[in-house]
């Protein structure tokens, strides 16, 4: 019998409203003949009121209680619909993460599954029941309760589709599927019927919210196909992700902004009168830049070669880190007089993504002139093999999307794309 994995997320599941409509998807699929597992997330905002019921008990909640605490909203999720489908007449029973034998490693609020004990959810399969299970959870080797961090669920479908050798991996939200860019920004936005793994990871990464970055990556690792689907219209085929010979060949497939980073430029103080001080401070900025690489910054690569020539850096973090990496700058700041930095949280990255645009000096040229041409201020212009980005203010963000997108993404406008069986 064909096995599926069925995802849907918070604005799918936000009321009881929507979680009867969510049940009647799965009924309908589950009637074509086919093996269910259904991955849920927490209803609506319920994390993010969850978060800021936290926030007003504690100012720095430790992670641990923070992932007991965030596991509760998919907990109510996964009974709620697991109700509904027996309501509708059918088998059901629903699991936590640990539950259905997801174990990760032990890094509290942004976990990394491991492996996937699939012995619970197969022995349900063969009873003939829909495995309704909570996303964005797991449970480390010594029985702790962890989260995957934001869009987890997705995360928890893709690797439940692996583990199950399941045929397909359908994640069903708020959209239909994915874009040449922001259609709430950009009106000339285009859906795209069919993308490969490379360029969606690369989409992801750069901004793209429909699809979390690593569901993509594990996705691609074990080639399971992902159909991004509207809970909503749930007859449309949506975006196929799949492996690149099965997509269609064009060469810049989207733009992607992305507004969850933060800037900073550190100014390196140089009042050394000795040589015994100058090796100190040699130590010190390599440890800093050390640091900085371990905690996942962006940017370092081209100007910290070599700490005895530097005299300032610049760099781009994660929200969700920069209170850590501004912690390290105040350390430096404070051991090194005449040391200072600068942080910006009003920042977009804008990446222009496609296969092999990276390596096409004309293009890069022609990207960044049109930013300039429209009086956009730039900095962090990058390239790697698969796309071409720069940083903005976010004041610009529509404007600069907008442009870019008339100009390199037209291609995809001018003739509908099929979708990839």
């Amino acid at each position: 019998m064909p096995r599926l994995v069925q995802k849907f997320g918070g604005s799918s599941v936000k009321d009881a409203e929507h979680i009867l409509r969510v049940a009647k998807i799965v009924a309908d699929t589950a009637r074509e003949g086919k093996e269910l597992v259904v991955v849920v997330s927490a209803m609506g905002d319920t994390t993010d009121e969850l978060i800021k019921l936290a926030a007003e008990i504690s100012d720095n909640p430790d992670r641990r209680e923070m992932d007991m605490l965030l596991a509760t909203g998919e907990q109510i999720s996964i009974a709620l619909l697991t109700l509904a489908l027996q309501k509708f007449g059918l088998k059901a029973r629903s699991f936590t993460g640990p539950q259905a034998g997801i174990l990760t490693d032990e890094t509290h609020s942004f976990a990394r599954i491991k492996t996937v004990h699939t012995t619970r959810l197969e022995a349900s399969l063969r009873r003939g029941e829909i495995a309704v299970v909570a996303g964005f959870q797991g449970m480390t080797r010594t029985s702790e309760v962890t989260t995957l961090g934001r869009g987890g669920s997705d995360t928890t479908a893709v690797a439940l589709a692996a583990a199950l050798k399941a045929e397909c991996c359908d994640i069903y939200t708020d959209v239909d599927g994915v874009y040449t860019t922001d259609p709430r920004s950009c009106e000339a936005a285009r859906r795209l019927h069919a993308v490969s793994y490379e360029e969606m990871l690369e989409l992801a990464f750069s901004g793209a919210q429909v699809l979390n970055a690593r569901s993509v990556e594990l996705a691609m690792k074990n080639r399971v196909p992902i159909r991004l689907r509207s809970t909503f219209k749930p007859t449309d085929t949506g975006t196929l992700v799949t492996s690149r010979e099965f997509t269609p060949n064009y060469k810049i497939c989207g733009l992607a902004c992305d507004v969850d980073n933060v800037s900073f430029k550190l100014i390196i103080g140089e009042d050394f009168s000795t040589e015994k001080n100058e090796s100190k401070h040699q130590e010190r900025l390599k440890k800093l830049i050390d640091d900085l690489h371990s905690s996942g910054v962006d940017g370092l690569d081209s100007n910290a070669k070599n700490t005895s020539e530097l005299s300032n850096l610049e760099f781009l973090c994660q929200k969700r880190i920069s209170q850590d990496i501004q912690s390290l700058l105040k350390e430096f700041v404070s051991e090194l007089p005449g040391s200072e930095f600068f942080q910006d949280n009003e920042i977009a990255k804008l990446s222009l993504v496609g296969s092999g645009i990276g390596t096409d000096i004309a293009l890069a040229s022609e990207f960044q002139s049109i930013l300039n041409g429209a009086s956009i201020p730039t900095r962090f212009v990058t390239t790697s093999d698969i796309s071409i980005s720069a940083i903005i203010p976010q004041s610009y963000r529509n404007s600069a999307l907008n442009k870019l997108h008339q100009k390199f993404c037209a291609q995809n406008l001018e003739q509908p794309l099929e979708a990839t069986k």
